[in-house]
This record gives structure tokens, sequence and C-alpha cells, in this order.
């Protein structure tokens, strides 16, 4: 004898239909038992905060950490002393800085005749000598390279002539670039006149600040000098510094590509620089001592359109995450230009971080999962962190079989379209 339908079961029978037809063939009615398996997927979030990875094409030689002269250098002048309990990675940058500021007399017309050799030049300095731009230069690229903060050294000049109805400055300046891991980017340090550039509290880049003197004579930009980081030009020893310490020295700039110019010592340096070649470079020329630029048409210029080859990405991760299935698993693969490079590091959520490898299977969770990762180089310094979160996205059907108003939304739904194809 058939059971009679009750009004109930009459109403559940075109729920189920009207859900399976709106929500496509994957929909089993199952899923409304509290016991099943709940559907969905995981999805990486896009995480806009993690710096940017740019691959390094040009600068391809660093600082050797197992080159005796590593030690030789930080022994030999106690360099250790100078950053002793400071863990701020800038504030350590900028007292090797002050360090050399102080340690080097300056004298641009009658300095000191020595090795271009940052340990030569800092002997010649205990014995009274005098230096120029180049010498700080070479000395502070040495010395930061020393405790693992990739660095590199520029030629800068304001680069101009008096035909041009300008001022006919044409000298030339001698300075470097620090990455700085706390900022994710390069950094200009100018160790002769202990000195850097900020734009709304952010340390700039030589690049940067050359944007800026095109733009409008730098007019935003504000030099930080000393430790104390003061706006103003200092008055040393009664020498007023110009405008060699003003952002107008940096209207051109080219790098050098000798980047391992320390610890490569006896070898012969390379005279190549690299220029960044975009509108201002095709359309201006640049003087130096009276004439345009020496490197100009010589196989020595190396001259590229792509800004980011110039400031890759030293100690930045990039990622490649593949979710394998709903069974919960992530495999990442990660990637770094990590001059010195020791390890990659990894942390979950709030974690301590542990060494791991370039490529990693891990277990997910049926919700929101963090991991974090980031690189150690030889000398401890740690990169940017990389974040990566992995999440569970259930799917629609979950909240529709328990919801009366998602069900009324989804007859509404349908009768609308029925109304529109007939």
């Amino acid at each position: 004898m058939m059971r009679a339908l009750t009004p109930l079961t009459v109403l559940l029978i075109p729920v189920t239909v009207l859900l399976s037809l709106t929500l496509g063939a994957g929909f089993a009615p199952a899923v409304a038992s509290e016991s099943s398996e709940p559907l969905g997927e995981f999805v990486v979030n896009n995480i806009s905060e993690n710096p940017a990875f740019h691959s390094n094409e040009l600068f391809r030689a660093y600082e050797d950490f197992y080159s005796p002269r590593v030690n030789q250098l930080r022994n030999r002048y106690d360099l250790d002393r100078i950053v002793a309990g400071e863990t701020d990675e800038f504030r350590r940058i900028m007292l090797l800085r002050h360090w050399i500021h102080s340690t080097m007399p300056i004298d641009d017309y009658d300095y000191t005749s020595t090795r271009m050799d940052a340990v030569a030049i800092l002997d010649a300095a205990r014995a009274g000598g005098k230096f120029n731009c180049s010498h700080f230069s070479v000395v502070q690229h040495a010395v930061l390279n020393s405790f693992g903060y990739v660095t590199r050294c520029l030629g800068t000049g304001p680069g101009r002539m008096q035909e041009e109805g300008l001022d006919g400055l044409d000298g030339h300046h001698a300075v470097n670039e620090v990455w700085v891991n706390t900022f994710n980017k390069w950094v200009l340090v100018d160790a002769k006149y202990d000195l850097h550039f900020e734009k709304d509290g952010i340390p700039l880049s030589a690049l940067e600040i050359r944007d800026e003197v095109w733009r409008n004579e730098a007019n935003d930009v504000v030099p930080s000098f000393g430790l104390e980081c003061e706006p103003t030009v200092p008055q040393i020893n009664d020498r007023d510094w110009g405008i060699w310490a003003t952002p107008k020295v940096y209207r051109w700039c080219s790098w050098e590509t000798s980047t391992n110019r320390f610890t490569s010592f006896p070898a012969a340096l390379s005279s190549t620089l690299i220029m960044y070649d975009d509108e201002i470079f095709q359309k201006h020329i640049w003087y130096r001592d009276g004439e345009p630029h020496w490197a100009y048409d010589t196989p020595y210029l190396i001259k590229t359109t792509q800004r980011d080859w110039i400031y890759w990405t030293p100690n930045v991760i990039s990622s490649q995450v593949n979710i394998q299935g709903q069974d919960g698993r992530a495999h990442i693969f990660l990637l770094s230009f990590t001059p010195n490079f020791k390890t990659f590091q990894m942390k979950i959520s709030k974690g301590d971080w542990r060494n791991c490898d370039e490529s990693l299977d891990l277990p997910l969770q049926k919700q929101l999962n963090r991991f974090a990762f980031r690189t150690v180089n030889l000398f401890g310094v740690t990169g940017p962190e990389h974040r990566l979160e992995i999440d569970w996205k259930k799917e629609l059907e979950q909240s529709v079989v328990t919801s009366p108003t998602s069900y009324r939304n989804i007859v509404d739904a349908n009768h609308n379209t029925a109304s529109h194809n007939t």
C-alpha cells in the first residue's frame, strides 16, 4: 500500500530538482546532511604587500663571504664594535657610513695617492691621508658588503654645460647604493658627506633622486645628514659642501659592473658602466669635465631600457604554488637571487622561523592557511618576508540548502529567466 505524501514531502521534491538545475549537474542532495564532507576548493590569495621580484640580469658578481679579506677588513678596523648592540638594519648601515665619514678626512684636490682598495685607503687614513669621493665609495662598498649588505658603486653628476643656458656644472661624484631589506628597496648612501636623501620619509635610490631632479629640481627631496638625519648641509672644517651634497648632483647616474671589486682583488677591474636608456638619456647629453661623458660611443657603455634590470631585488623571494586536488596539499617552489645564500626559512601562522628547502610539500587545513618565507645569507642577514595565504572556499550549495531565503531567490531567478526566454 502506497504511503500518502505529506505537504512537506511534496515541497521538498521540487526544491531538490530545482537546486540541481540551478547549481548544475555536480549538485548532490546529500550535501544537506550535516555529516557530509563540505565541497569547495583551495584558493591562493593575492598578497599585494609582498615585495616584487626582479631577476638579476646585469650585476651577476658579488663579494665572496669565504674570502679571507672579509674578516681581515672587519678585524683590522674593529668594525663589529661600531654596530654592536644595534639590530635595526638601516641604522647599522648608517653607523658604518658615519664611521667611514669620520675616519677619512676630505680633500678633493690634494688627496693622498694610494691604491684604490679599501684596506690600502683605510691604512692611509690611519697615517693621516686625505681623500676624495672615489675613495669613500670604494671603502663603503667593501665595508657594507663585509656585513652582508648588498652594495654597489655609482658615478653621478650634474652633467650640464653653459652653452645649454644652464649653470655649467659638469663634475663627477662617486657614491654607493645599498639594498635595504627592511625597506624592500635600494637606497643611495654617500659616505663622503654622511648622507642619504628622503621623500615623504622614505630613503631614495639614485634613480629616484634623478627622476625628482628632472621633474622639479628635486624640490620635494630632503637631505638627511649624519646619525641625527639633519636636513641642512653641515659646516665641517670651514668647508661648504655646496652642490655636491644636494640632489642636483644626481641628474645623471651610471652603475659599475665590478660588484665584487673587494674580494676579487688583485684582479683588474672592469671599466664597463651601465646607464638607463630612457627618454631623458635619449634627448640629453651627459657632460663631464667639459666633454660628453667618456663612455659614450665606446664598448664600455651598457645601455638598458629595463629599469628593473638596474633595480633587481636581492634576497627577495618569488614563489610558485600548485594545489594538488581537494586532499589538501600544496607544492611550493621558492626562487631568489640572494648573494652568499645560506638557506630559506619558513614560518607557519605565528610559529617560529625554521630552515626549509626551496621545494616544499605542505598539508593544508580547510580554513585560511598562512605561511611566511624569507632568505638568510651566510652573514646572517635576513631578506624581506614573502607571505602566502591559501584559503578554503566552500561551494555555494552549502548555504543554499539551509537557507529558505536562498530558495526563494532561486525560484524568483528561474521564474524571471523563464519569462525572459519566452
